[in-house]
């Protein structure tokens, strides 16, 4: 994975009228996606967006979809204007990537243990203003403690060396941390299955420390709330697997697909409303957030 560290002026070259490729970082490709969105949603085609935009090729509009050329923030205006962005919060948003697109974020410091798909999940989970996860294989990563996490990284095999699993749990702590002190703080909805409770990952130990870390969350921070899917719930809407569900204070929201190191982007309008429904199916088939407590000190009394 590359990193540009150079300043945005690099991005386009006035003397020469050349337009200098850029790195397709994390915000680029965020900013290109909405304003494919907005332009999709106009029923326009690339090369009828170029057209009204006074560019002469199709590619222009392509490349900054795909993040691979950079725009100036005395731009966005004419794109408001010929594309019709009235809302002021979309508008500040998009200002922001435009703004933030070359910087560097604090994962980037883990080159060779964040790939780019996980840059990505990084940089747009803490732009989202709400998240709901659900994950049948292990407890969602920014409500691990350290013991689970380092467990969980340890029997994933991914990471060979004790180095490289040094540097993933510390990517992870890191993280918790980066999104601890964020203001407004990321509104979490997370529904836990019975099962990845029971699972001693880490030790009985770990396991009894990992639920009182849940109880103490649930207790304490107005911005998290947990719910169990307790065994006898049976089938429910979530067997297809984990998801994350993000919206955003403007823009399209995003399910993400989660892998220990890599993550799928879903943005289709039908396929957000799909997981939007499996998380409210979800929601109703997990015990309540205050029903949820007595089995958490339950099953972390077991493991005493």
């Amino acid at each position: 994975m590359r990193f540009s560290g150079e300043a945005e002026s690099i991005t386009l070259l006035h003397e020469k009228g050349v337009v200098m490729p850029v790195e397709p970082t994390p915000r680029r490709r965020r900013l290109g996606a909405e304003l494919r969105r907005i332009r999709e949603a106009l029923g326009w085609t690339q090369e009828e967006a170029a057209s009204r935009l006074g560019y002469q090729s199709l590619s222009t509009v392509s490349k900054i979809e795909n993040g691979l050329q950079g725009l100036r923030i005395q731009q966005l205006p004419h794109f408001f204007e010929v594309y019709g962005v009235t809302d002021a919060a979309l508008r500040e948003e998009l200002r922001d990537l435009v703004r933030r697109a070359g910087e560097i974020d604090w994962w980037q410091r883990y080159e060779g243990v964040v790939d780019d798909p996980l840059g990505d999940y990084f940089s747009q989970v803490e732009n989202a203003g709400a998240l709901f996860v659900f994950n049948p294989l292990a407890i969602y990563g920014l409500l691990q403690t350290p013991e689970y996490a380092r467990a969980v990284t340890e029997g994933s095999r991914v990471w060979k060396t004790p180095e490289d699993i040094d540097r993933f749990v510390a990517l992870r702590l890191e993280h918790q941390r980066a999104m601890a002190e964020r203001r407004p703080p990321l509104k979490l909805w997370a529904v836990i299955p019975e099962g990845v409770l029971r699972q001693e990952v880490g030790g009985r130990a770990c396991m009894r420390a990992q639920i009182e870390h849940l109880m103490h969350l649930a207790r304490t921070s107005p911005s998290v709330t947990i719910q169990v899917l307790p065994f006898s719930a049976g089938a429910h809407a979530g067997m297809d697997g984990p998801f994350m569900l993000m919206s955003f204070p403007a823009g399209r929201d995003l399910v993400c697909v989660e892998s220990l190191r890599t993550s799928l982007h879903l943005n289709e309008p039908e396929t957000v409303e799909l997981y939007r429904t499996t998380s409210d199916l979800l929601k109703s088939d997990a015990l309540s957030p205050k029903a949820s407590l007595p089995l958490l000190a339950t099953i972390a009394k077991e493991f005493s």
